[in-house]
């Protein structure tokens, strides 16, 4: 079993994800980090952790796609899972993966699970809040939002574990800053024999850090690069998930930046190309119109009132 993990610029964060991959209850476990970029703060944090299970690679940068590729190619094992370096895992993570590995008829399963988001406020959510419907393509899942509110569908990277024969087959795209790792997922589960499997207990897999204070490559850049990865898309997703996408993910996004424009873009988009519905409009609406801290407190009073 690999585990790998990206990092860049992060020394004091990924120290404790690979404490967290080194006490896994899986024992024949290697950590390979691969250091995107020179970040020489974050090779001395490393050299303190005195495991020879862990293995950290240097790299010139070239974005998270590369890294995680570079790992995979650099992994000894057969089996490999994914850790955002600001994430953790559970203990028992990657043995429940492999209870779901030994019962699955897949030549080549994609084992995801529920993840813990922490904002640093103290408020427990346990995201995704529902799994896919039997016979929901995995587009129209990941893509297609029923709320307001995020976290209600969801395959983190920091649960994946899959074969290395996949990961070989299908690369991490280098291109792209941001969506690398759905795009991964949408194009590894069309290959003959895979698919995406959730370890269907509510206890969450990892702990991810959604800290909105720090920055995340999945944040940055320009809401015009993920309008570009939707095109990209379109052939591996149907027309209702491409206007869903567009008109939540991206609307929120360019809503973040304050980019009027599009307001009359993106729907134009969503109509011409896509096939959107009243809800999909009434959340656009909605993403412009109330701040996503406001979002926010609505979710965590929903959810109070879902669990109470």
């Amino acid at each position: 079993m690999t585990a790998v993990i990206p990092t860049a610029g992060r020394p004091g964060l990924v120290a404790r994800a690979v404490e967290s991959a080194l006490a896994q209850t899986v024992r024949g476990i290697e950590v390979v980090v691969v250091i995107d970029g020179p970040d020489a703060m974050t090779e001395k944090a490393l050299s303190t952790i005195a495991d020879p299970r862990l293995r950290v690679i240097r790299r010139p940068k070239a974005g998270p796609g590369a890294a995680r590729n570079a790992g995979v190619a650099a992994a000894a094992a057969e089996w490999i899972a994914f850790l955002d370096d600001d994430d953790l895992w559970a203990p028992a993570k990657l043995q429940r993966q492999l209870a779901v590995v030994e019962s699955s008829a897949l030549a080549y399963p994609i084992v995801v699970g529920r993840v813990a988001a922490d904002d640093g406020s103290g408020r427990e959510r346990i995201w995704p809040r529902r799994l896919p419907r039997p016979g929901e393509a995995l587009g129209d899942y990941l893509l297609v939002r029923r709320t307001p509110f995020w976290g209600e569908a969801l395959v983190h990277t920091s649960t994946i574990l899959t074969p290395r024969e996949l990961l070989e087959e299908v690369r991490f795209r280098e291109d792209m800053m941001c969506h690398e790792d759905m795009d991964w997922l949408l194009r590894a589960s069309r290959v003959e024999g895979a698919g995406v499997v959730f370890v269907s207990d509510a206890e969450p897999l990892a702990t991810w850090n959604v800290d909105l204070a720090r920055g995340r490559a999945s944040r940055g850049g320009d809401w015009r690069d993920s309008l570009r990865w939707a095109r990209l898309e379109r052939p591996l997703i149907s027309r209702r998930a491409y206007a869903g996408f567009l008109l939540t993910n991206v609307a929120a996004h360019a809503a973040r930046q304050r980019n009027a424009s599009a307001l009359w873009r993106l729907p134009w988009e969503a109509f011409r190309r896509g096939r959107p519905r009243v809800r999909d409009l009434l959340l656009f609406a909605g993403i412009w119109l109330l701040p996503e801290s406001a979002r926010t407190r609505a979710a965590d009073i929903r959810h109070k009132r879902a669990r109470g």
